[in-house]
């Protein structure tokens, strides 16, 4: 069964799908937390179709637009880093209020710069989270491989409050100058150091946007964690070319690994 509902934040409204298994009865959930720009179905449809794999292993799932992103109706000034961090904690206490989730079995997964939300989402919420997974995730503290979009858009966003930043694939995204300020002062590495559940690292050693090494680093922050290292993936996973073989099976490794880890 899927659901579309509309959760009310400070400033706007969170677009919100929430897939459950056939006769769920305090079923584990996910929450899925997007890259920057895309949305909640992410780049090839790739949280749509982990969303329908989990179903058929009995887990729940919540996925959701941030601001100026997807069904947002938000321009995007209202996409603060911490602002995204604030909109997860949302949809965290709002599944929590479903009596069809256990809330005892909650996973989050993060891809890109969801990645980094997902950890700064575990600095508050690290003993609430069964099994977390980053895929592709950009996790360094400060600025990491943000820098290119500091030397350019950052002094466009200090003069004028935002910087629109263009991505080829869409509109250009509106980037506030909260959201620069915001990701030079978190540490989301220090974040993962306080979660110690269960804990997937995917990444592929073509990425040119996050590198390889860093996710290794991602990785090491826990001991119960697990590393997967797809040869020849670019930083999605290579959905978007002809030979979908490693995003497909990305999907299932992870529609698995989650489903047993929140048994």
């Amino acid at each position: 069964m899927v659901e579309k509902i509309t959760l009310k934040a400070d400033k706007y409204e969170i677009p919100l799908v929430l897939t459950l298994p056939e006769n769920a009865q305090k079923a584990p959930c996910v929450i899925m937390c997007h890259g920057t720009g895309s949305s909640k179905d992410e780049a090839g449809n790739q949280y749509l179709d982990l969303a329908q794999l989990l179903a058929e292993r009995g887990v729940a799932s919540a996925r959701f637009d941030f601001a100026g992103c997807g069904e947002s109706a938000d321009s995007g000034i209202s996409q603060t880093f911490m602002a995204e961090v604030r909109d997860t904690a949302a949809v965290y206490d709002y599944i929590c209020t479903r009596k069809e989730i256990d809330i005892e079995k909650i996973g989050i997964i993060g891809y890109s710069q969801g990645g980094r939300v997902m950890a700064m989402f575990l600095d508050t919420y690290y003993d609430k989270i069964k099994a977390a997974v980053s895929w592709s995730g950009a996790c360094h503290d400060g600025v990491g491989v943000f820098s290119g979009w500091f030397d350019v858009f950052y002094p466009l966003a200090k003069e004028n409050g935002f910087a629109a930043v263009p991505l080829g694939w869409r509109s250009d995204l509106i980037v506030p100058l909260e959201w620069f300020e915001e990701i030079k002062a978190t540490n989301p590495m220090d974040a993962l150091r306080k979660y110690d559940g269960e804990l997937l690292v995917m990444a592929g050693d073509a990425d040119m946007l996050v590198p390889m090494p860093h996710c290794e680093e991602i990785a090491a922050t826990n001991p119960k964690a697990e590393l997967i290292i797809y040869e020849g993936a670019d930083h999605s996973f290579n959905v978007l070319t002809e030979d979908k073989s490693i995003s497909q099976d990305l999907l299932f490794t992870t529609a698995d690994w989650l489903a047993e880890k929140l048994k």
